[in-house]
């Protein structure tokens, strides 16, 4: 990022001849160096939902208490370094209406210039589809369900793997669930051992509960075989307890596929409750439930997705979300 930052600067000392030039940045600590340019427009997409939403309170179990001084630490800094850099913004765009109350709580004196732009996703790519090739994930599963996301604890996997244990054994033996996603939590450059015990709790999860015929971890899969993936299963699963958006969801949804996910913000901002997905309370029982009713009820699956499908094409495909920012962009340069 600093690299980033300062070729940018670099390349705007350069070209900088009038007031019309917009700075645009989805990294809001990229724009440290640019604060003293008066004539520049400077525009922040905050897509983040750290530190503004407590994502490491999920992952205390796992933690050192020097991973956890270091990571309140980091929440300070970042904290920090957005009220001085966001008050500078001509706009501040959040991607959910969860994320910028949540932000408004950490960064005060700006809420008019905040304004919402949702994530978006290429619908000629993301798209229903026959597939074939994969059909062997099912492996005569009546239900076959996909997680998206990294092994870390806020993404709720754990969460989903004790639902399924829970199942009526008749109902397990009808579903499949398919796991897509690195190993590593992705975050703060922890030590190897903050994720690896929480990979380890998880595996401890499989074999307790004899969970072995049921799951398979597919590991990290390339962008281009993500639609094949999505197309493939019946179901989204995202348990997710923390999200800024929740891209994998638009994704899946523009593939014709619904979603079964926690009922909270912002997840229930792009998921209707009984159109485009199931959404329940954060729990184990209650996602059991909702997956002996999703068993029980195969073909409202298909009702779903095609609700889910139209969703997208109507309020996140690139399209209608490339159209807003061209706006957004006349209206700061006139």
């Amino acid at each position: 990022m600093p690299l980033f930052s300062s070729k940018a600067k670099r390349i705007v000392e350069n070209s900088i001849t009038s007031p019309d030039t917009i700075l645009h940045s989805v990294y809001y600590y990229n724009l440290i160096s640019f604060l003293s340019f008066s004539k520049l427009s400077i525009v922040i997409t905050e897509f983040e939902h750290y530190p503004w939403i407590p994502e490491h309170l999920y992952h205390y179990p796992f933690l050192s208490t020097w991973s956890r001084i270091r990571w309140e630490s980091d929440i300070m800094v970042r904290i920090s370094l957005a009220r001085m850099i966001m008050d500078r913004a001509r706009i501040v765009i959040f991607v959910s209406k969860y994320q910028r109350e949540m932000f408004l709580k950490k960064v005060r004196g700006i809420k008019s210039k905040t304004i919402i732009i949702p994530n978006a996703v290429d619908t000629d790519f993301f798209r229903p589809m026959k597939v074939e090739d994969l059909e062997e994930l099912r492996e005569g599963a009546d239900v076959l369900l996909l997680f998206v996301g990294r092994r870390s604890p806020h993404k709720g996997l754990h969460v989903l793997l004790k639902a399924l244990a829970m199942l009526d054994r008749s109902y397990k033996r009808r579903l499949k669930l398919i796991v897509i996603g690195p190993r590593t939590s992705g975050f703060l450059d922890l030590p190897t051992h903050h994720y690896d015990k929480y990979s380890a709790y998880l595996d401890y999860l499989i074999r307790k509960y004899d969970l072995k015929d049921v799951i398979r971890f597919v590991g990290q899969v390339n962008e281009e075989m993500m639609p094949l993936y999505y197309n493939s299963v019946d179901m989204l699963v995202h348990p997710s307890f923390v999200e800024a958006f929740g891209l994998t969801l638009i994704e899946a949804m523009a593939c014709g596929k619904p979603v079964l996910a926690f009922n909270i913000p912002p997840i229930n901002e792009i998921v209707i409750n009984g159109v485009s997905g199931i959404l329940v309370e954060p729990s184990m029982k209650y996602l059991r439930e909702a997956l002996h009713y999703v068993v029980d009820n195969v073909n409202i699956l298909k009702y779903m997705g095609a609700k889910a499908r139209n969703i997208v094409e109507t309020r996140y495909s690139w399209h209608i979300i490339s159209n807003i920012y061209v706006r957004l962009y006349n209206r700061l340069l006139s």
